[in-house]
């Protein structure tokens, strides 16, 4: 990464009195029978919600939870007795509006949004928890004994989510974190978000590339990782497990630097500037087979940087610390020359070339370039708001 001159830094943070909802995830460290019994609950907590998404299916049934609760409670087989009540609850809960958000999405594009069962096989399982069961001793301590959290718990804890991520334990806890404003310098930067280069942003003042080459290890181990799966349906017994525990770790380990490249990237630019603008990057759409013109490396590529996960992110550290993230249009930007106008197909070229002066720039340099030239004609409040700082 590069920025050659920064002419203006951060203006102190001032209290606005307002605040955000973040989760803060909490480790948890386990004995064996505690993962076995959190387990059943994740079981129970799949299976009520699977029930009761079955129960709605037919549509004579409305997704009214506190309507249809205690039928489905009282009709639960006899293994599910010894889960805690709030636990089946609150799945009937969430299944509940799972159909109704899925009906709202229906009236709203008129495609028909089927909510999926929960699988077992899913990496990520996770349950409710109340916040009257969580305490210091632990979750539902009188049940699962004392845990060992790998951080102190919020002064005010609220109900909270009990989440298993390929054989790590978390509590995820939602806490009111209070909203800084610094004081707003006119600072805009353009992202163009990118599969060579994960970000590549340009200013009036500076200019530079997050996270270029960084995609060559993640590549190597999405590599290795799928030689190894390829050799586990093979394998047998022990070395079977084995194989399956190393899968495991090099997934964790791929999450892991996306995660790491994802929060640096956020925490750099809403230091440095006050309005982000980036471009609406429909990584699904580009992916699907039927409308893609990209071959599948890149498509693998682009998925695993999360490109809409980081704009996620992004989003909330921007309403975080007082920040403004732009939604902008990008068409065009990678073929036209942005000194001159001209469109030129570059195809997969590294760089960019006039024609008519026989300039040369980098491409992703020139796209962020072109994004940051657009926003300035295409965004009416971005102008004005230049204008007042001015």
């Amino acid at each position: 990464m590069f920025y050659p001159s920064f002419t203006s830094s951060p203006a102190g943070f001032t209290d606005s009195g307002n605040t955000v909802k973040k989760s803060k995830k909490i480790r948890l460290f386990l004995n064996p029978e505690q993962r076995t019994l959190i387990r059943k609950w994740f079981g129970v907590s799949r299976y009520v919600f699977n029930k009761t998404v079955k129960i709605l299916q037919n549509g004579e049934v409305k997704a009214n939870w506190k309507a249809i609760k205690t039928g489905i409670l009282n009709d639960l087989p006899e293994w599910c007795k010894e889960v805690p009540y709030q636990i089946k609850s609150i799945a009937i809960k969430d299944a509940c509006t799972a159909v109704r958000e899925a009906k709202k999405k229906y009236k709203k594009t008129s495609q028909i949004n089927r909510v999926r069962f929960r699988s077992r096989k899913n990496p990520i399982q996770s349950c409710y928890i109340p916040k009257s069961a969580v305490s210091e001793a632990g979750i539902y301590h009188t049940k699962l004994g004392e845990i060992t959290y790998s951080e102190d718990l919020p002064p005010e804890v609220c109900d909270c989510r009990l989440t298993s991520n390929n054989g790590d334990y978390y509590l995820v806890v939602p806490q009111k974190v209070a909203v800084s404003h610094a004081e707003n310098q006119g600072r805009v930067v353009a992202l163009d978000p990118g599969v060579r280069t994960f970000i590549t942003f340009f200013s009036e003042t500076s200019v530079g590339k997050i996270g270029h080459g960084d995609f060559s290890r993640i590549q190597r181990l999405c590599q290795h990782l799928d030689n190894l799966l390829s050799k586990i349906s093979k394998a047998n017994g022990g070395q079977k497990r084995r194989m399956k525990k190393t899968a495991r770790r090099m997934v964790i380990k791929v999450q892991n630097l996306i995660n790491e490249l994802h929060h640096k990237t956020a925490r750099f630019l809403v230091d440095n500037f006050d309005v982000i603008l980036i471009p609406t990057f429909e990584t699904s759409q580009m992916s699907k087979k039927g409308n893609r013109k990209i071959r599948s490396k890149t498509v693998r590529n682009m998925l695993t940087f999360a490109h809409y996960r980081f704009k996620e992110f992004l989003n909330h550290k921007a309403q975080e610390t007082g920040k403004v993230v732009l939604d902008v249009c990008e068409a065009y930007t990678s073929k036209t020359v942005s000194w001159t106008g001209e469109l030129i197909n570059i195809g997969g070229s590294k760089t960019i070339r006039s024609k008519l002066d026989g300039l040369v720039m980098d491409r992703d340099i020139n796209g962020a370039r072109g994004i940051f030239l657009r926003a300035l004609v295409d965004t009416p409040w971005l102008r004005e708001q230049l204008a007042l700082v001015g």
